[in-house]
């Protein structure tokens, strides 16, 4: 009889496990079906997916109903009961999701029923991981995989930096013309519905490294600030007005010091149309050319794949910095604004240039101390 009920067990838990994987694919499918539906401006589509979030609800309903039916018929503890606890928690997130999904499709019916504002760019990008994001938290929970929940819990600032640079470039087309706002208001929107569902499977993720380990990692706070100081970027961005000299310089630089497979950028909110000849010099005289080097928009930087933004303005016009990633301030002022002789000007740069490679190797420090020039 023991065996029996053992079986009986088992066989309750893998049915809830197979009930959120559905539920799971089911919302996954939503968000997809929500970025075929903007890009290819498929009204139809977007109003099917819209129908289909009554199947969400419903397995909400019914994934509920089989967790406490376990609770009080099984009285599951220690890890059991965590992996109930658990359940209970993710279908709540699922079901919010879907109904982001759905807010998602309905600002894409409206979307359509007026002229095309910009090609959809990083918005698609951001739904790709929001998807990856929600599929590999429901991996991590039916595997019981902690480290791959963690992963996912990382991946939420690539969400941010996204949807912070979404906002700033649609808040560019509202003040060029106003007639813009009503399409930018609502592109806006959907960017923030996928934050949203970003933040949803953050949620899960941070639910299963508690059911594998009980370890409760939700609003670790500074904690983890400190100990993000202390890794080695994924990807380092450098931003000036004009991307003509001090971030130029500094994305040689880091490329110099920094080890390989970290991706290293620059970018400017006015990008000029060349870079500063003087900057050329000086950093040539450091063994560096950037002479075949262009300044680039913010817009056009992939700011999926940075996790850290150093701002290098002194003047009030610098960039803004997408919310979300890991932020550093270096006011230096600007070489090219000098007035004097040649040489008065070079010596400017190339003040410049050492004391960005100083601060450079100040920050290869503190991640690696010891860490010396190269």
């Amino acid at each position: 009889m023991g065996l029996l009920t053992d079986r009986e067990y088992n066989s309750e838990l893998d049915k809830l496990h197979d009930q959120l994987l559905l539920m799971g694919a089911k919302v996954e499918e939503m968000i997809s079906a929500s970025m075929e539906a903007l890009v290819k401006r498929n009204s139809e589509l977007a109003r099917r997916t819209i129908v289909s979030d009554r199947d969400v609800n419903r397995m909400e309903v019914e994934i509920d109903d089989l967790c406490l039916r376990i609770l009080a018929r099984r009285q599951p503890v220690a890890s059991d009961l965590r992996l109930i606890a658990t359940g209970l928690k993710i279908v709540t997130d699922l079901e919010r999701m879907g109904d982001s999904a759905v807010n998602i499709c309905e600002r894409v019916v409206e979307l359509n029923t007026e002229p095309v504002l910009k090609p959809y760019v990083d918005i698609p990008r951001m739904a790709e991981i929001v998807q990856t994001m929600v599929r590999d938290a429901l991996d991590a929970f039916v595997n019981k995989e902690s480290q791959r929940a963690a992963e996912v819990v990382e991946r939420d600032r690539l969400v941010d930096a996204y949807y912070g640079q979404v906002f700033r470039e649609l808040l560019t087309y509202m003040m060029e013309d106003p007639r813009n706002i009503y399409r930018a208001v609502r592109a806006q929107s959907v960017a923030k519905y996928l934050e949203r569902i970003g933040d949803h499977a953050t949620n899960v993720a941070e639910m299963v490294i508690f059911m594998v380990g009980g370890k409760d990692v939700r609003h670790v706070g500074s904690m983890a600030d400190a100990e993000e100081s202390k890794r080695m970027p994924r990807g380092i961005l450098f931003l000036c007005r004009q991307n003509a000299a001090r971030s130029q310089m500094a994305e040689a630089l880091a490329r110099k010091l920094f080890p390989p497979g970290v991706n290293i950028a620059s970018a400017g909110s006015e990008p000029a149309k060349a870079v500063n000849p003087y900057a050329v010099r000086v950093m040539q005289e450091a063994g560096i050319d950037i002479a075949g080097q262009r300044p680039k928009a913010v817009a056009d930087v992939a700011i999926g794949d940075m996790d850290t933004m150093i701002t290098l303005c002194a003047e009030e016009s610098c960039p803004l910095v997408p919310g979300g990633l890991t932020q550093h301030h270096w006011p230096l002022e600007d070489p090219a604004g000098v007035q004097g002789s040649e040489e008065e000007v070079l010596a400017a740069f190339r003040k410049t240039r050492d004391e960005i490679r100083q601060r450079l190797e100040e920050l290869l420090r503190t991640i690696h101390p010891g860490t010396g020039a190269r």
